[in-house]
């Protein structure tokens, strides 16, 4: 008997061993495969001799934009401006599939508050979209420009009663439309989202860095095991000590954001 105990022991403590040098294979083997590989190299791409050349191209194409605003639209009033210019990537992933770092992308946005008077405020709608349309921009979304995104917005369900006919009506105007280029072909990708609402409101005009500033303050973007990030230029804004002067006016938001170098991920 007392050999028996003695064997059934060792042999106890050997699948205990087995075990042991499996989970821990195991586990290796699972961090080997889940583990955040290194990011590729952000600050060389942001840093590179083309890709200055590249945003200074960029810089010179959104002020030609930004700047005629007044003469486009001289029934607005300039509120202020936010510019960010970052190269920055994402970590894709989680505990149980290899994630991968998304290409590296450079962008500058401009974000330009304006605000006008809203005894008409469809008109002025309209008027935007004139002015998206001569500027050659056209709506990347299901609708084709501010009007046609209000009208939706405002659209009671089918056999609707009286009282959802007035609550449909009684609905805030704030169209949100994103456009881009009528025309193909450019050397950088831009993108234009155009945001109204009247002020105060809970449809506060924030977009993307500004939004953050808002949250947090003088913190730039997290850089972090799950992003790395090199800014170029940051002079954000808080939308809404910007746009207090407003209260009681709409509002327009034009964001315009140009991607003028990308990299490789990993």
């Amino acid at each position: 008997m007392g050999v028996v105990r003695f064997w059934l022991r060792w042999a106890m403590i050997a699948v205990l061993g087995v075990a042991v040098v499996f989970g821990s294979w195991a586990g290796w083997r699972l961090y080997r495969d889940t583990a955040i590989p290194a990011p590729p190299d952000v600050q060389g791409l942001a840093h590179d001799p083309a890709t200055g050349e590249a945003r200074r191209a960029a810089e010179e194409r959104m002020a030609g934009r930004v700047d005629r605003l007044p003469e486009l639209l001289p029934w607005t009033q300039g509120l202020g401006r936010s510019t960010v210019d970052v190269c920055r990537t994402d970590y894709r992933g989680d505990l149980w599939i290899r994630g991968k770092w998304l290409p590296v992308a450079c962008e500058r946005t401009v974000n330009v508050y304006l605000a006008f008077d809203g005894g008409d405020v469809r008109s002025r709608l309209a008027d935007l979209d004139r002015y998206l349309d001569e500027q050659g921009w056209r709506s990347s979304q299901r609708w084709p420009g501010l009007v046609a995104a209000d009208e939706y917005a405002h659209q009671p369900p089918d056999d609707a009663t009286p009282e959802e006919v007035a609550e449909a009506a009684a609905r805030p105007i704030s169209p949100s439309v994103e456009f881009e280029p009528a025309t193909g072909g450019e050397a950088v990708r831009t993108e234009l989202a155009v945001n109204v609402a009247l002020l105060p409101g809970s449809e506060l005009l924030t977009f993307g860095e500004d939004h953050w500033y808002e949250e947090y303050g003088g913190r730039r973007y997290r850089n972090d095991e799950g992003q790395r990030s090199e800014y170029l230029t940051w002079q954000p804004v808080r939308p809404g000590e910007v746009t207090k002067p407003a209260e009681g006016r709409y509002v327009a938001v034009l964001c315009f954001t140009t991607r003028y170098a990308q990299g490789q991920g990993g």
